[in-house]
């Protein structure tokens, strides 16, 4: 992980706690209270809308720190109209939240939440206790791991015979190995839909490489470069170095 790029992350995640939403809170940003895998009707339909974020003028009294909110919009001019950024394509939902988006740019998940998933072999509160580490809000940690468990059920065969040969993520054609395309079909269209926020959708950069059309997007790098220039004092030149770690190589999209 370059030095920017985790720095950013942190800052990010530390002003973005759920506890600094104002209301109106969209109604998928909180806890996911029962398994989605068990309804076999999940999930719902998902309507092509875009989560954006306003900082507030208010502080939070006991810590001071700025708050912010969170809403739907149906076009990237209906949000910029509104004076929001956005944060992801799609709704917003448990992981919709800054400290999220913090987590999700500091570090890369994959062999992360997979280490989590081993441990929560042995036990679950290990596996809560992995995840909080990492830096999850406690409504994020539901949907991942409910994510987890259900990987875990329909993939786990497959994905220890990947592990015990330490198969890359892609396949020389670049399709995705046989246990990440298992978590893909049977846990991610669930995941999606309730945590809302990707790494895809969020314009950030995986391990795991994507075609072109699943990386987004530009709006995700003006919410990081206005929020740590303009209200958390980061020097221009640290964010720079942020922007041209999420950017270099890649084309951003809204595809």
């Amino acid at each position: 992980m370059r030095s920017g790029q985790s720095s950013a992350g942190g800052l990010v995640r530390a002003h973005g706690s759920p506890d600094l939403l104002e209301e109106p809170i969209p109604t998928l940003v909180d806890y996911v209270k029962t398994n989605p895998y068990d309804d076999p009707s999940n999930p719902p339909p998902s309507s092509d809308v875009y989560c954006a974020m306003q900082w507030s003028n208010a502080t939070d009294p006991d810590t001071g720190l700025r708050r912010y909110k969170l809403g739907n919009f149906n076009s990237e001019d209906e949000a910029g109209a509104a004076n929001y950024s956005i944060t992801h394509k799609g709704h917003c939902g448990s992981c919709s939240t800054l400290q999220d988006l913090g987590v999700y740019i500091r570090q890369n998940l994959t062999d992360s939440t997979r280490n989590c998933g081993k441990e929560g072999v042995i036990s679950s509160k290990w596996q809560h206790e992995c995840l909080q580490k990492i830096g999850f809000s406690e409504q994020c940690i539901t949907i991942w791991s409910y994510n987890i468990l259900n990987t875990r059920d329909k993939c786990f065969w497959v994905c220890m015979w990947s592990d015990l040969r330490n198969e890359p993520f892609n396949k020389p054609d670049g399709s995705l190995n046989d246990c990440l395309q298992c978590d893909e079909d049977n846990s991610g269209p669930n995941f999606k839909y309730f945590s809302a926020r990707t790494r895809r959708n969020s314009g950030i950069p995986s391990s795991i490489k994507r075609p072109g059309s699943q990386r987004l997007l530009h709006g995700t790098l003006l919410l990081v470069w206005r929020s740590l220039t303009e209200t958390l004092s980061v020097s221009v030149d640290d964010i720079s170095k942020v922007i041209y770690v999420l950017t270099k190589n890649r084309p951003v999209s809204f595809d």
